[in-house]
């Protein structure tokens, strides 16, 4: 029997009596079509019991009442009732994919019919349908005479295709996480999933390591996926390309503990390509399980800084100076190249939600992600836009809040006395701040319970895991910058109070400092000594240094018009003022070459423009750049920005250093002007002089 024979037997044996032109009407069938059921009915009837129990009068169908409960067992369908549960066309065009990727072999638009009890010609507008879907979401899929329809896939990409199907056929059912679960009972019983549950919550909290409720739900219904496919068929584990994931690594561990639970509880034994899959779907959901790879890479560096440069142009709001940001942004960048480099798929449960509240600035970081930076090192969906909005968002909230009100600051010392009224004064002077107190390090504890503050400025070393600044007594020059630029990553204006002085030299405030911390009698004659060994007693804390970009590139470390072969030789040739100068050695320029036939074109970073970098500090003795103009243009294999005229090649030996250098040639890529520079300069001394020119810490 076929899937609407079982069914009219089912209708049979429930309610004794059956239709039958009401079931040609159903589905799209000819009444003799029926009529034929119910012969091949009886005669399935007659092999198993002995009798032909149907009787057909007129157009009605019935069976006796003392032997409905007799064909109740043969009528165990096994398959879902579509009849009693009927499906919209987008619900049913995802059931028919769903099974396309669950089966390894073709399936037929009749089959499709009989199981969906709905006519081929509605079976045809679905494949219309699965056809599109299949296209936006990139799934291979084939359709061939005599051969029937299938998804061509690996084992990976095929349960890659399921997660997904499975969680749009449930936002066709509901919009919240109660619905959504019971939806999945349709593959997996519910005991399974909780079973699921309880597995990866136990392993959360062995590792102290927690997904978001999006994720954790993810991977619930991966590995029920995973018993499903082995449950259908054990070999399964022989086609997947196996994913490594590091076993040193927690993702891994994690894993090996999920994966070795699911064993025992369903007395199965998965392959080990799922530790590696689970592992990487923890990795890829978990930024908190991902080694910061992404210090020192210069390509998700420059990404960043494009990407906040662009939407606070577009959104006339300046978030270049906001760390927090940057930081949080680069390491869900970090996060969006794991999922890419993996495979995996990302699910925004708050896409819909975001797009429509910030509907302009998904459209400022769609134009910046999919028209002017194509990164090809992440996939650009708008399930990931949502998610980098999410951190804009929160920045320009955090800087419209802030930019209303004075910032909270208390000043720490070792006293809380003396010095740190010297360090208030300075701030006074030169902030319009609301001072909240003043206190000793050791207070300083008691004294956040009771008072909430923005900003720490201390005179002494901190590990509290709070915004603070750490300064000299005398407020130097460079303090109140940094703490300047510390408050505006806090959203916070920076005003001078009206009354505010001159800047005073380092030796002034140090004289200051000396004459309020040394004023007693008794202390004459050390304040004598000090007040002559200025230079010396000063000591002020070098800050880190940061590098300008015309620091970095002078006229020896560029080259123009360079005669190269390959991308190959172009990168080789663009180490080599480096190398002249001492600042690089080969095994570096080996290392970026070695890091692009792994990873692929990522150091193209603009349309004609390569950042030659490596994460690979080996051979590095000096931050340096280079800058090396092509003769001809080069392919690197970057089908958005090939071919390739200018290379800059950069050499960090810590991951900050740089930044300022990086910030300033990313927004000259992208002025017209520094391109026609680039193009037409004569001597290195061109493109020098249009840096010193227009660079940012001029």
């Amino acid at each position: 029997m076929n899937i609407r024979q079982k069914y009219e037997l089912k209708m049979l044996s429930d309610d004794g009596h059956m239709d039958m032109s009401k079931i040609a009407e159903l589905f799209s069938i000819h009444l003799r079509t029926v009529r034929y059921d119910i012969r091949i009915i009886n005669e399935y009837l007659q092999k198993k019991f002995g009798a032909e129990y149907i009787k057909v009068n007129n157009k009605t169908a019935s069976v006796k009442a003392e032997v409905r409960e007799k064909l109740k067992q043969a009528a165990d369908l096994n398959v879902k009732d579509f009849y009693a549960d009927r499906l919209s066309s987008g619900e049913r065009m995802l059931l028919m994919l769903f099974d396309l990727c669950w089966s390894s072999g073709g399936s037929t638009i009749q089959s499709f019919a009989d199981k969906y009890f709905v006519s081929r010609a509605t079976v045809n507008k679905d494949i219309v349908a699965l056809k599109e879907y299949c296209r936006k979401n990139h799934i291979r899929f084939v359709s061939s005479r005599g051969k029937g329809i299938c998804v061509d896939a690996d084992e990976t990409e095929r349960r890659r295709y399921l997660a997904k199907i499975i969680r749009d056929l449930t936002a066709w059912k509901a919009k919240d996480a109660r619905l959504a679960q019971s939806a999945y009972s349709q593959w997996f019983q519910e005991k399974d999933l909780d079973c699921i549950r309880e597995i990866v919550k136990e392993v959360e909290e062995q590792f102290s390591i927690y997904l978001a409720d999006i994720a954790y739900e993810g991977l619930v219904l991966h590995i029920a996926l995973s018993i499903e496919r082995f449950r259908t068929d054990s070999r399964y584990g022989e086609f997947i390309q196996k994913p490594m994931a590091k076993k040193e690594s927690i993702q891994y561990q994690m894993a090996d503990e999920i994966v070795g639970s699911v064993n025992e509880a369903f007395q199965i034994k998965l392959p080990e390509t799922e530790v590696h899959y689970v592992a990487l779907h923890i990795g890829a959901k978990s930024s908190n399980v991902i080694e910061r790879e992404a210090i020192g890479d210069v390509p998700l560096e420059y990404y960043c800084i494009r990407l906040i440069s662009g939407v606070s142009r577009s959104m006339d709001c300046d978030l270049s100076g906001d760390e927090s940001l940057y930081e949080s942004l680069l390491q869900h960048m970090n996060v969006c190249v794991y999922r890419k480099k993996n495979g995996m798929l990302l699910e925004n449960p708050l896409k819909e939600e975001l797009l429509h509240s910030y509907p302009r600035l998904y459209e400022v970081i769609r134009q910046m992600l999919c028209v002017e930076l194509k990164p090809d090192l992440i996939i650009a969906s708008d399930d990931e836009i949502a998610y980098i909005l999410l951190h804009f968002a929160a920045a320009l909230y955090r800087r419209k809040q802030n930019a209303a009100r004075l910032a909270d600051v208390v000043v720490v010392c070792a006293t809380g006395v003396g010095t740190a009224e010297l360090v208030v004064t300075g701030l006074r002077r030169n902030f319009r701040l609301n001072l909240v107190g003043a206190v000793a390090e050791h207070q300083l504890d008691n004294f956040l319970k009771k008072k909430t503050v923005d900003l720490i400025i201390t005179t002494v070393p901190l590990r509290i895991n709070h915004s603070f600044v750490r300064v000299s007594p005398l407020l130097r020059r460079d303090d109140v910058v940094r703490i300047g630029k510390r408050l505006l990553d806090l959203g916070f204006d920076i005003e001078k109070p009206p009354e505010a002085k001159e800047e005073w030299s380092d030796t002034a405030r140090w004289l200051e400092y000396l004459l309020l911390n040394y004023s007693n009698k008794e202390q004459e004659e050390v304040l004598k000594s000090k007040i002559s060994k200025i230079p010396e007693e000063k000591n002020l804390r070098k800050e880190e240094k940061r590098y300008m970009l015309s620091e970095l590139l002078n006229e020896r470390s560029i080259r123009l018009d360079v005669s190269c072969r390959d991308w190959e030789e172009a990168v080789r040739r663009s180490g080599e003022p480096l190398t002249a100068k001492g600042d690089i050695t080969e095994v570096y320029i080996q290392a970026v070459i070695d890091s692009v036939k792994e990873a692929g074109p990522y150091i193209v970073i603009t349309k004609g423009v390569a950042l030659p970098h490596a994460t690979n500090k080996e051979g590095v003795n000096r931050t340096a750049m280079s800058f090396v103009r092509l003769s001809s243009p080069v392919n690197f294999g970057n089908a958005s920005n090939d071919p390739v005229k200018y290379l800059f090649m950069l050499a960090t030996t810590d991951a900050n250093s740089h930044l300022g250098a990086l910030q300033d040639l990313a927004e000259f890529l992208e002025r017209t002007e520094f391109m026609a520079v680039l193009e037409t300069a004569k001597e290195p001394s061109d493109v020098v002089s249009y840096i010193k020119e227009n660079e940012s810490g001029k």
